[in-house]
């Protein structure tokens, strides 16, 4: 795991960054090892964290022996060494990295449909002086750039690798997807001018231009419904192999490996998997809160004595995650809503004191139905519900509690074509389409949904949208920062292209039956783990956000959202921002409290870009 940053000059020497000017910027991204490399117009910068091949002969950046291609990456290709003698590719290293850049040499841009695994990668052609950057298929790993006119072009694995190579800018223009999402979708951040490689996508940039390309679509794979087993046995024999398989392949490193377990199913899981192919002692890492109401470690350490694991917990206070909320900002890079970086932030370093490489269970929930908007979806598709809803919805309103209240937001209008983000909003408690036009001062706008295939039901549908918005601009942003800001690279078996498009075609009965959801995920996972350890509600990996607000972080909310603050940046309506503060603080809607953390991370933000 690495971090890359590039910048490609569009003038004949006088503005290309001094070589030496990244050094520091990403060195938590890889602090093995800092290496430069100038290409005529190009210039190349790499953080190292050895995992395959640590020795110097996976050093980057790295070329062809002609001297054509150099390239950067970040990330791992599973399937490397199959590749290496398919295609008889002349290696000198044992790195995987190696195989990227030949195989790119033998078949160009073709060749990236081939590699599996979490990867960005950029790759010069100094005889085409062209520029290559590409994006795994789901998203795993990050890749920013900018174009500035008539200057040249950036790119890096971070927000903060492109601040060190010139100003930045913010940009309103994607303000209403961070408050109806907590994130910003797509392509899109809240810079000018600066976007993301989409995931499964490469772009090519000669000549000044631009040229955005796809080579996997999620949306092409399961356009038409993937075919599956007839039986349900089949499947589960088939999706068993597709875990194992996934498992094994990211059990592959040249340094110390574990696993993160909280006690939940699908780290679970992973972890059982991995134990029963390794044979010897797999290390597993979970955290744990003083506070009861905030603990799984004890279901973890039980799962990990069942599986003979060499386990290891660490227990916190709260008070240690608010003792890491000075860095978010700086781990993010731009307002992000999703408080699990905290303790996600905390299991990583606990997890880097003995491992280098942290298997995790991230995807479970969306390939299998876990999550409760997935329920919500369903009951929405009725009409029948969702006018009883919005007739009862202004009642509960006046007299209802707060919990109540939160929940009737589902029934607000909303478009059909944008019901899967209606439901995420609001089963996130976010703002509402609704609410933000009256809170935004500027006339917003709001990105379209990405295409979903038309044979899904609702619960499909929903889970679809998880895939293309959810995972890669909030969950995997999420690990990827808490995890490299530790210097811990994390590998996700469940987010498996394979796995994620049989998921998707597996009837929904086999997902979720009567009230159990990843029904068939739970079956295998039974099979090594008695059922009686999971039988407790689904917990996550969160924070009491609403006490800390109300509690040790007020003065940091009273600070951001002074009506002085809000007017000078003018991005919001600061009387609307004062009568959700008294809503929140005075008369009890503690709905409200992700809400007022998106409002005071935005201004905390603005704050920070005149520093």
């Amino acid at each position: 795991m690495c971090g890359v940053v590039g910048f490609v000059s569009f003038r004949d020497g006088n503005n290309t960054p001094a070589p030496n000017l990244l050094k520091g910027v990403l060195k938590h991204r890889g602090p093995d090892r800092f290496a430069h490399i100038q290409l005529g117009p190009c210039t190349f910068w790499h953080f190292r964290l050895s995992v395959i091949d640590p020795t110097d002969g996976g050093n980057q950046p790295l070329s062809t022996p002609c001297g054509r291609y150099t390239l950067i990456f970040n990330g791992e290709v599973y399937n490397y060494k199959a590749l290496k003698k398919q295609f008889n590719l002349p290696c000198i290293g044992k790195s995987d990295s190696e195989v990227v850049l030949l195989l790119f040499n033998a078949m160009g841009v073709e060749s990236l449909a081939l590699l599996e695994g979490m990867f960005s990668l950029a790759i010069w052609d100094t005889q085409d002086k062209e520029l290559t950057l590409a994006r795994d298929r789901i998203g795993i790993k990050p890749l920013y750039y900018s174009k500035v006119t008539g200057l040249g072009f950036s790119f890096a694995s971070e927000l903060r690798g492109l601040q060190a190579l010139g100003p930045t800018r913010p940009s309103n223009k994607h303000l209403a997807d961070y408050f109806n999402l907590g994130f910003v979708p797509g392509q899109n951040t809240l810079f000018e001018g600066i976007h993301q490689v989409r995931p499964g996508c490469y772009i090519q940039l000669k000549d000044g231009k631009v040229n955005h390309q796809e080579f996997y679509s999620l949306f092409d794979r399961v356009k038409e419904r993937p075919s599956i087993p007839t039986s349900y046995d089949g499947a589960k024999k088939i999706l068993r192999e597709l875990i194992y398989k996934s498992v094994e392949d990211r059990l592959v490193s040249d340094v110390p490996l574990g696993c993160f377990l909280s006690g939940g199913v699908d780290s679970s899981l992973v972890v059982a998997v991995a134990q029963n192919i390794l044979g010897s002692k797999l290390q597993t890492f979970s955290i744990g809160f003083k506070e009861a109401a905030f603990n799984e470690a004890y279901y973890a350490e039980k799962i990990a004595h069942h599986l003979g694991c060499e386990h290891r917990e660490k227990v916190f206070e709260q008070k240690d995650l608010l003792d890491i909320f000075s860095n978010y900002l700086s781990m993010t890079g731009q307002p992000f809503g999703d408080t699990s970086l905290l303790p996600t932030s905390l299991v990583s370093q606990f997890a880097r004191e003995h491992v280098t490489v942290a298997l995790s269970g991230d995807g479970g929930d969306e390939g299998f139905l876990g999550y409760g908007m997935y329920t919500w979806a369903k009951r929405l598709d009725n009409i029948l519900f969702r006018n009883a809803g919005r007739l009862a919805n202004p009642l509960v309103k006046s007299l209802g509690n707060s919990r109540y209240k939160r929940a009737f937001g589902l029934f607000e209008d909303h478009k059909k074509e944008n019901r899967q983000r209606h439901i995420f909003s609001q089963e996130q408690y976010l703002f509402s389409q609704k609410e933000i036009r009256s809170l935004q001062i500027e006339k917003c706008s709001f990105s379209s949904q990405p295409p979903i295939p038309s044979w899904m039901n609702a619960q499909e549908k929903q889970a679809f949208f998880d895939y293309r918005w959810y995972l890669p601009d909030d969950l995997l942003v999420k690990v990827d920062r808490a995890s490299m800001a530790q210097s811990l690279e994390v590998r996700v078996p469940l987010l498996d292209h394979r796995i994620v498009e049989f998921a998707l075609g597996l009837p929904v009965h086999w997902k979720k039956r009567n009230s159990v959801t990843k029904y068939i995920l739970k079956d295998i996972l039974f099979d090594l783990v008695p059922k009686e350890y999971f039988n407790r509600p689904k917990q996550g990996f969160s924070v009491p956000l609403a006490q800390y607000l109300k509690g040790p972080l007020r003065p940091w909310v009273e600070k951001h959202l002074m009506r002085g603050v809000i007017e000078r940046h003018g991005w919001v309506d600061a009387s609307v921002v004062e009568q959700y503060k008294t809503r929140f603080f005075t008369r009890g809607d503690n709905y409200l409290y992700h809400r007022i953390f998106l409002l005071s991370m935005l201004h905390q933000w603005l704050e920070k870009q005149g520093d």
